[in-house]
């Protein structure tokens, strides 16, 4: 099989070759069926791409251990699901992946485009042709690109699924963000393709739009489930830690959330036309660097991948169609003057303006982030981050409270009174509750808190936060008062309904900005997180079962909760639920601890973390190398905050010698010893008394992180659907 996929990649390439030829003769010599005959040929090339993918999804379903990429990314105890999500874990595996849902877009936007015969179209059609072409050369050319290298001769065994990537989130999180990353594709080329060939006539911009708003809401849907996986996977308290990986797919978030804001100006005032070409060129090779970022090697981080080939040509693509788009750019630039120009920096679109510059001076620093070990040689920390982007968060979220309450052309003061004030008057109000409520709720360290800054930025969070609610309410009240003078017959809910319906670009898009103010107030709370680690003693039980078990009475006071350990478990799990006989390919050894959590005299919970150890096995021999350790926190969610504990190292109780290699010992234990006495030897090898460290997170308010991603989530997928538009009888790109 690995035979038929490289001859599918190589049909690929040469289709898309074709295609291009065609395509630029067409377009040079103005021959109406060549462009055609080349947009046909682009339009086969996801068939071929589909092949090419199922094949390699094939492999892996079946284990097939003589492709390469097999061996290194799943192993025949994987349970079903991980062997498939297992063809976006490599590298070349996910560049295929990529090039599936390029291709899947590409036909998509040819086929809406099918009757529009403008001079426009063909480059379009050119432009996505390069692209696809480019990934399909990286495929065929390139080791490091290529999903059917042969392994030979056939490995023994798979080395597995990296462990941290067997979880729910990561099921769905890479196909999501990858949706985003690509979809940016295709208003780029729209745009791109009306900026090259001129005809730069306004019929196009609800056209990009849409693609675009489908890119914005994908990307920020993927951030946002990377998120959740972050803090219910590694162990460590967080939801974000400015890793580079995180980073590449905020910044052509950012760049994209500017570009949806400012076609509304282009759209509504003529203005930003220069602007906009040049958000949705960085928007695009900020995708592209984002990928270069986490492929190349050149930058690591718990998602990225190792050091790779694809690094030179991926970079050198990206920086020579920066440069001749940004080019065409400044030549066009006498047809991309602006209609009309700022009458008011406080007016709706001067606050549009100030947003698409915060939101692009948060990218370059983010970038400059970024690059910092390879521009200065030490990496930037979080500390760097957070000391000017809360500041810069804080100042979006006043921008995007008051841009609602704005008025065109006119600036803030001529209608402070009558959109602004109430709104104003509730976030000093919600603000001042706040800290009454934190001061007497939030959970108090053993000293108090320690950062002032932090308590100030949090304070003004909530507060524009609350203003920002109160304006969204006003806006809706205001309209559904209008919509029942219109239609005194509908109740107060129907008119709340069918304006949201009628309406939905303006009203959902007051319903998105509701769920990242719900975001920004749960990250507030992290001025008040608290972290601290505690540790309990363990004895060792008398043998009764294939576990072993240490046994506490241990407790522990923090910040109001007592905390007691009762049992340490060392345990195997299955690696899947096969009917397959436990071997050292497919156990994954557990340190499973159990805490009782109480406050006051009340229980919360029992809360159990393990830490466990997968195995990776010799994809050679098929024989054990090593165990991969992986967290699994233990979290007490309440509506206020969360308890959040996870159990660390373990050590030997005198501390007298290193600290004990339990899970080997477990492995010797579980797997040998013929007889009962041989089996109680190897017991008793374990160490008598054990110290466990565990490490205990009180965070604040996230749980509003989450009902702000689900309601995120939800409104976007309100906004993609179909629901409630009217259908225009003019064809979005009329021949």
């Amino acid at each position: 099989m690995n035979n038929l996929g490289t001859i599918l990649l190589a049909s690929s390439l040469a289709i898309l070759i074709f295609s291009l030829i065609q395509t630029a003769y067409g377009i040079y010599a103005k021959d109406r069926k060549a462009t055609e005959l080349g947009r046909l040929t682009l339009m086969t090339n996801p068939a071929v791409i589909i092949l090419t993918f199922l094949v390699l999804l094939t492999q892996l379903v079946r284990s097939d251990y003589s492709n390469y990429y097999v061996v290194m990314h799943s192993s025949e105890h994987l349970p079903l699901f991980y062997k498939m999500t297992a063809i976006w874990s490599g590298s070349s595996g996910s560049l295929l992946f990529w090039n599936l849902i390029l291709n899947i877009f590409t036909f998509t936007v040819l086929w809406q485009t099918r009757k529009s015969i403008q001079d426009r179209i063909p480059v379009m059609n050119l432009i996505l042709a390069v692209l696809s072409g480019f990934f399909s050369f990286l495929a065929v050319f390139y080791a490091d690109a290529q999903p059917f290298r042969e392994f030979s001769p056939e490995a023994a065994a798979g080395r597995g699924l990296n462990p941290l990537l067997q979880h729910w989130a990561m099921i769905i999180h890479p196909p999501i963000l990858y949706i985003g990353y690509v979809s940016i594709s295709i208003p780029f080329a729209i745009a791109m393709s009306a900026l090259v060939s001129g005809q730069l006539s306004e019929d196009w911009m609800k056209f990009i739009r849409k693609w675009t708003l489908f890119s914005w809401f994908f990307l920020g849907t993927g951030i946002l489930l990377g998120s959740k996986w972050a803090y219910e996977e590694l162990g460590w308290g967080g939801y974000w830690a400015w890793d580079p990986v995180e980073n590449a797919s905020l910044m052509p978030w950012l760049l994209t959330s500017a570009f949806v804001h400012s076609v509304v100006i282009q759209e509504r005032r003529g203005m930003l036309k220069f602007w906009n070409m040049i958000l949705v060129i960085l928007a695009f090779h900020f995708s592209l660097l984002g990928t270069w970022i986490t492929r190349s090697g050149v930058l690591e981080g718990p998602h990225s991948f190792s050091k790779s080939t694809i690094g030179t040509p991926f970079i050198c693509y990206i920086i020579a169609s920066f440069v001749f788009f940004i080019g065409f750019v400044i030549y066009r630039r006498k047809d991309l003057v602006p209609e009309r120009n700022l009458e008011a920096i406080t007016s709706k679109e001067g606050s549009f303006l100030l947003n698409n510059f915060l939101l692009v001076l948060s990218t370059a620093a983010i970038l400059l982030g970024v690059f910092s070990p390879l521009l200065y040689g030490k990496e930037f920390k979080a500390p760097w981050f957070n000391s000017w982007g809360v500041p810069a968060g804080i100042f979006l979220l006043l921008l995007m409270g008051s841009a609602p309450l704005l008025a065109w052309r006119k600036g803030a003061g001529s209608v402070f009174l009558a959109t602004l004030l109430k709104p104003f008057l509730a976030g000093i109000l919600g603000a001042g509750l706040y800290i009454l409520f934190y001061s007497q709720n939030f959970t108090r360290g053993d000293s108090e808190y320690g950062d002032l800054l932090s308590e100030v930025y949090s304070v003004l969070t909530v507060g524009i936060g609350i203003f920002t609610i109160a304006g969204i309410f006003q806006e809706y009240y205001r309209g559904i008062k209008a919509r029942k003078e219109q239609n005194p017959e509908e109740s107060y809910p129907l008119s709340a309904f069918n304006l949201l319906i009628k309406n939905k670009r303006r009203y959902g898009g007051y319903l998105v900005h509701f769920s990242l103010v719900l975001i920004f107030i749960g990250y507030a709370g992290n001025a008040f997180k608290q972290n601290t680690s505690v540790k309990f003693y363990y004895q060792l039980s008398p043998p009764t079962s294939p576990e072993v078990v240490y046994t506490s009475i241990d407790k522990s006071v923090i910040s109001g909760y007592q905390i007691e350990a009762s049992t340490l478990k060392i345990k195997p799990v299955m690696v899947s639920d096969n009917d397959d006989k436990p071997n050292i390919q497919n156990v994954i050894v557990s340190q499973e601890g159990t805490f009782s959590i109480y406050r006051g005299t009340n229980k919360e919970a029992d809360l159990v973390t393990e830490r466990r150890f997968y195995p990776q096995i010799s994809h050679l021999t098929g024989d054990f190398e090593t165990h991969i350790p992986t967290s699994e926190p233990a979290i007490l969610s309440l509506p206020k905050e969360d308890f959040y504990i996870q159990l660390g190292a373990i050590e030997k109780a005198d501390m007298s010698s290193e600290n004990p290699d339990l899970p080997l010992l477990f492995m010797n234990y579980y797997f040998t010893g013929a007889s009962q006495n041989e089996k109680l030897a190897l017991y008793l090898q374990f160490p008598k008394e054990i110290v466990a460290n565990l490490e205990i997170w009180i965070n604040p308010l996230v749980k509003l992180i989450w009902i702000g991603s689900l309601l995120y989530f939800l409104t976007g997928i309100f906004l993609l659907l179909p629901i409630g538009e009217r259908k225009s009888k003019k064809k979005e790109l009329a021949s």
